[in-house]
């Protein structure tokens, strides 16, 4: 793990291409990961939710390192470098900008495997929130704006120096079970400690999906999105799947009964 996480600020668009020139010219000094994080939008189409993959923060790649500077000597070798920045600074001193402790611990409460999740919320009778299970349950005093038709929710939150809007998208009983999420949930109302991680174990039963499979997901919640499998789970059904966005590896877990190899 390196030291300290950094963000730098690139033309919204170009991160994918700006991540491909830190990671190609870095070396050594690159020590962690160098990626843009992504977030789960809900969108509703014909009365039924569907699940997009988008840029979290765009214009921003984040970077793990504790040599940024020499990271940004090579870089400055490149013309392609300063096209892709937003602003550049003639010393150079503010293009990689070191994310403070506070702000790191935020961010980390948000990701996993690179991808923020959607959240489950539930509304009571009454009309006010009564359970809320995922990223969202560490900022339920912070939201700002909440529409549950829309499968959204905003959280105003200090960031990068400022005060920043981080939307998150919004999963009901209404919409279809999302093995990921059914299992916080489980863990929630039974009150219980997680029993174990369903990427570990082994596959004592065919399903007639294999790691490294393509696979795409028949509800239709993701769309046309191809994965990739990494992890089968036959007990419970269950595979891990992956796919790359703007150079972000993120990983899903799908149903089995739900996906078709391609």
């Amino acid at each position: 793990m390196a030291d300290t996480w950094y963000v730098v600020q690139v033309k919204s668009g170009d991160e994918h291409e700006l991540r491909l020139l830190i990671e190609n010219r870095s070396g050594n000094d690159l020590k962690g990961k160098c990626f843009v994080p992504l977030y789960e939008e809900v969108r509703r189409s014909g009365g039924k939710c569907n699940i997009y993959f988008r840029r979290l923060f765009p214009g921003y790649i984040f970077v793990e390192s504790d040599n940024p500077q020499n990271i940004f000597e090579n870089l400055k070798k490149v013309p392609e470098f300063t096209k892709l920045l937003g602003t550049v600074e003639d010393d150079g001193t503010k293009l990689f900008i070191p994310i403070g402790d506070k702000d790191r611990e935020f961010l980390q409460t948000l990701f996993t495997d690179g991808m923020m999740h959607v959240s489950y919320v539930h509304m009571a009778k009454n009309g006010r929130i009564d359970k809320i299970v995922g990223p969202l349950a560490n900022y339920k005093d912070h939201i700002t704006k909440l529409e549950m038709r829309h499968r959204m929710a905003v959280v105003e939150a200090e960031m990068f120096g400022k005060k920043r809007k981080v939307r998150f998208g919004l999963w009901t009983d209404d919409d279809p079970a999302l093995p990921q999420l059914q299992r916080q949930l489980d863990i929630f109302d039974n009150d219980e400690n997680n029993k174990g991680d369903v990427l570990t174990g082994t596959v004592a039963i065919d399903i007639g999906i294999h790691v490294g499979d393509k696979v795409v997901d028949e509800t239709g919640i993701y769309g046309e999105q191809i994965f990739t499998v990494e992890k089968v789970n036959a007990k419970h059904r269950t595979v891990i799947s992956s796919f790359e966005m703007y150079g972000t590896t993120a990983r899903i877990e799908l149903r089995a009964d739900d996906v078709k190899v391609i």
